[in-house]
């Protein structure tokens, strides 16, 4: 899992800046390998190994410096590696569970047309590692845009999975509002926008961001579907799911990282207007770099289960260095007047001649 914060220099106030918390999960279906590789891309334009064509690296940090972003960039390893050994239609985990129908919300339901190898549920919601350590994760991250990564069309989807619809009020209209943007100015149109369950032609039951907007209240909460290739054989799982050629392999890579710092910029952005107008308090989770690291240093828990400050931690790792100095300081005197000792036995010995008498 990759944390990726953005540095400020010590002219910058800390208070000037708010953060953004922004989760992502890629890799969460194994024969899905494309979008393991988005994560690699986006991960290297922050880092500054590689630029999107035609955005200006500026406009692009300046998005970043307001960012806090958790990327798990491969959330199925063992599921990969059945999918690398060969058996390139497996999307299950290693222990044939699908992970996104094995969240809380809805789970276990099953349509007429139900295929256990592609929808194993497992056997009870989050009996699986791997969605058991991404609840943890989120729960503990509590961000403001999820976004589970997927392909096999191109589509732009939010809640809900489970049912033909979208939910009601004003936050469903501002991540439509994002989608639509996002579909006009990177997918030129092609890409389906809407609810899971109304627009991919079937409901899913149990899904990563069902559960990320009904039960961990995650403002904007969406599944991208970012490469399909529709004239390839049911057989051909590989190409149905990955591009083949590099021309196709880093225009996908290109359009869906633009994308992304689309949404990094204009989500904030539509959360605080929808704030400011009516008082939300899904807006209420923007934070200020000094609260994100005194909730993180603070209040952290110590291996006893206690509150502990960081002055008091600085305090016992000093107490500990000290007794440490303290006994290094008794062994080196000790061993000091051992050797001083055995050199003066040694001076008064008598002197015994070596030769034969």
């Amino acid at each position: 899992m990759a944390v990726w914060r953005r540095r400020l220099t010590t002219s910058q106030s800390f208070e000037s800046f708010l953060r953004f918390l922004v989760f992502q999960s890629f890799g969460q279906h194994g024969r899905e390998l494309i979008t393991s590789e988005l994560a690699l891309r986006l991960l290297s334009i922050i880092s500054g190994e590689q630029s999107i064509p035609n955005m200006d690296p500026v406009y692009l940090n300046n998005i970043l410096s307001k960012l806090v972003l958790k990327v798990v960039p491969m959330e199925n390893r063992n599921g990969r590696k059945l999918v690398e050994d060969g058996d390139l239609c497996e999307r299950r985990n290693g222990r044939g569970v699908d992970l996104n129908r094995n969240w809380s919300v809805d789970w276990g339901k099953k349509e007429k047309d139900y295929d256990p190898y592609e929808e194993n549920p497992g056997v009870a919601p989050f009996s699986e590692p791997e969605t058991q350590i991404m609840r943890k994760i989120s729960g503990a991250f509590n961000p403001h845009i999820w976004a589970n990564v997927h392909s096999g069309m191109e589509a732009l989807f939010m809640p809900y999975d489970h049912k033909n619809r979208t939910p009601d009020g004003l936050l469903s209209e501002t991540m439509k509002f994002v989608l639509k943007e996002v579909n006009r100015l990177h997918c030129k149109g092609r890409c389906s926008v809407g609810s899971g369950g109304g627009s991919v032609g079937y409901l899913a039951h149990g899904t990563a961001t069902d559960y990320m907007y009904d039960v961990n209240k995650v403002p904007m909460s969406f599944t991208f579907e970012i490469y399909g290739d529709k004239e390839a054989s049911t057989k051909d799982c590989f190409k149905m799911f990955n591009p083949i050629d590099m021309k196709t392999y880093n225009r996908v890579l290109n359009d869906w990282c633009g994308a992304f710092f689309t949404i990094f910029e204009m989500g904030p952005h539509r959360l605080e207007a929808m704030k400011s107008s009516n008082g939300s308090a899904d807006g209420d989770k923007l934070v200020s770099i000094d609260e994100y690291l005194e909730g993180y240093l603070m209040e952290r828990s110590s291996r006893y289960g206690k509150r502990v400050e960081v002055l008091e931690l600085g305090m016992q790792e000093i107490r500990t260095y000290f007794r440490l100095f303290l006994l290094s300081s008794v062994l080196l005197m000790f061993m000091f007047c051992s050797r001083i000792s055995k050199s003066k036995y040694t001076a008064i010995r008598p002197i015994v001649s070596a030769v034969p008498l």
